[in-house]
């Protein structure tokens, strides 16, 4: 089936309103001393657009937090932002997230209208017999900024959880990126579960925590503010999302398949990706990467039953590709956390 240019978002589409994060960004760098004109020079974001209906992308907003990061002084910029992302003035995708009966259910919501309160990040759900895990992906290749752009989005879910459900839920932190120096933001605002140096950027928790009930709970009020959110026409996901989804259907699958999939020529294809910073070799070995590590570290499966499930004939292949993809090999990655 043909994907359609309507049922995704690309790096330069302008569907973010001005006056949701870029807005409160830019009034705390600008409490923190930071001048608001250098905040958004090269954004082609104004002044007046923060105070409007106006709508701005993904490539714009990216470029307004690497000022942040630059301009802000200390080490907690990210952390702070997170704690103000939510509710803030989110309208109807905060109402939905608000009213919803449980945890899970806010989990299922918030990966429904994702694109609306999370656009740089979107996730996969697995369980094992005890826990829940959420693998994260960037929606777009921005290595300088992941670490940024981590801490502001793991203190907006704890700060978010603490307003819905009254308590904070314990939630383990693996992050591809080595232990900072400024470790005692990350323990004052995420706790200690943190681990560095990962293969895959993921959260979890223990799976009795998905009944948490939400303190403001009402299925009529979650329902009108859903249908709401829906009304805005935002698609529920990024194109780096929906290559990946193509990609994860057919694991042998090549650049030429895909671009037909998406009804576009390699080569203009290839300039997509490019603009996203990222090429298809890197997608397909980031999601090698992250499927054998759910599978030998979360899921402890044998090698036989991990290549198997990966569409690898032999395991001496299986075994070259693992250690390629995670600098490990299949019996070290199991005996990692």
């Amino acid at each position: 089936m043909k994907v359609s240019a309507t049922k995704f978002l690309c790096l330069e589409d302008k569907y973010i309103p001005a006056h949701q994060l870029a807005a409160s960004v830019v009034d705390y760098a600008v409490s923190r001393g930071v001048n608001k004109h250098k905040l958004l020079r090269g954004t082609r974001i104004f002044i007046e657009d923060l105070k409007s209906d106006k709508k701005i992308s993904l490539g714009q907003l990216l470029q307004l937090l690497t000022n942040v990061r630059t301009l802000t002084p200390g080490y907690d910029c990210a952390f702070q932002i997170g704690r103000r992302l939510f509710p803030s003035n989110y309208g109807a995708v905060s109402n939905a997230l608000l009213h919803s009966r449980d945890f899970a259910q806010a989990l299922k919501i918030l990966g429904l209208l994702r694109m609306q309160i999370c656009p740089f990040f979107d996730g996969t759900s697995y369980q094992t017999s005890q826990r829940q895990y959420l693998l994260i992906n960037p929606a777009l290749n921005c290595h300088t900024q992941v670490q940024f752009l981590s801490e502001i989005y793991c203190s907006a879910l704890i700060s978010a959880t603490k307003l819905l459900f009254g308590q904070r839920i314990p939630m383990y932190f693996s992050f591809p990126f080595q232990k900072p120096k400024y470790i005692q933001e990350y323990e004052g605002n995420l706790g200690y579960r943190l681990s560095f140096s990962q293969p895959m950027f993921s959260i979890s928790f223990e799976k009795k925590w998905l009944t948490t009930p939400c303190l403001q709970r009402s299925d009529g009020l979650r329902s009108y503010a859903v249908k709401q959110a829906k009304m805005q026409n935002v698609p529920k996901q990024g194109f780096l999302q929906t290559v990946r989804n193509e990609i994860n259907k057919d694991r042998q699958t090549n650049l030429d398949n895909i671009a037909r999939q998406f009804s576009i020529s390699p080569a203009t294809f290839k300039r997509k990706l490019k603009l996203h910073n990222t090429h298809f070799k890197q997608l397909q070995d980031e999601l090698g990467k992250q499927q054998a590590t759910y599978l030998l570290q979360i899921q402890q499966f044998s090698n036989e039953q991990s290549a198997q499930l990966m569409q690898f004939n032999d395991i001496p292949n299986f075994r070259r590709s693992v250690k390629r993809w995670t600098g490990l090999t299949p019996s070290q990655l199991r005996l990692t956390e």
